[in-house]
């Protein structure tokens, strides 16, 4: 009886663990947070990777997603904040931005953890963000 109850807990485990396992192009392997609990918080770019390995780190805006799948971009550089809603769209692989007023956009989520975040844009410019 009590190797039943420890098999049924050891196959709870895995069954949890896979379920959260991430599939992105640059890990982690597994991760008990939702991408989207990953996902929310205040983020800063740490740097943008264009398509010919030019790299530039001179960024001073910060990305804040929201739970309610809303944020907002803000910098000391501008007055104001602009506003956009965010949902995870192609089985959890893409992010889509949908800034208000203007364009959405749709980058391929390559790494997602806790405090580290890489997306690549369809022109395959990558940005590394970091969160705050």
């Amino acid at each position: 009886m009590k190797a039943l109850k420890l098999t049924t807990l050891l196959l709870a485990v895995v069954m949890v663990l896979g379920s959260t396992s991430c599939k992105y192009e640059e890990g982690p392997a597994i991760s008990l947070l939702t991408k989207k609990a990953r996902i929310t918080g205040e983020w800063t770019i740490e740097k943008t990777i264009e398509p010919d390995g030019t790299i530039d780190t001179d960024y001073d805006l910060v990305y804040t997603f929201e739970k309610d799948n809303t944020g907002k971009i803000s910098s000391p550089s501008f007055t104001g904040d602009i506003q956009f809603s965010w949902e995870l769209i192609d089985n959890k692989e893409k992010i889509q931005i949908s800034i208000d007023g203007l364009d959405t956009v749709v980058e391929t989520i390559l790494k997602l953890k806790n405090k580290e975040m890489w997306v690549k844009d369809s022109d395959n410019y990558q940005t590394h963000f970091q969160k705050k």
